[in-house]
């Protein structure tokens, strides 16, 4: 393909921010397998790695990330609500 119709082509967005992908060339996600073999240091280390990217995600997008989860688990308004004054039909 040439570099004027690989050019023209359309990035595909972050899932997550909606942005353009930076390199054309790299994967939306990197999918990866948890070894098995790990000693019980190297997983803490890995627990450890992982509550720090937490912390920071949750520095740096708390309320985009507060926001988008009111958004997900919000429960959809109920069609009637029990008026616990009027006479039931029963």
């Amino acid at each position: 393909m040439s570099k004027h119709k690989s050019a023209k082509r359309r990035r595909k967005a972050c899932p997550i921010c909606g942005r353009p992908r930076q390199e054309p060339g790299l994967p939306l996600t990197v999918p990866f397998a948890i070894p098995t073999y790990w000693s019980p240091n190297q997983a803490l280390a890995i627990f450890y790695l992982i509550d720090e990217m937490r912390d920071l995600i949750a520095a740096v997008y708390g309320p985009q990330l507060t926001e988008a989860a009111r958004q997900q688990y919000q429960v959809p308004p109920a069609d009637h609500v029990l008026n616990l004054d009027e006479e039931l039909p029963f």
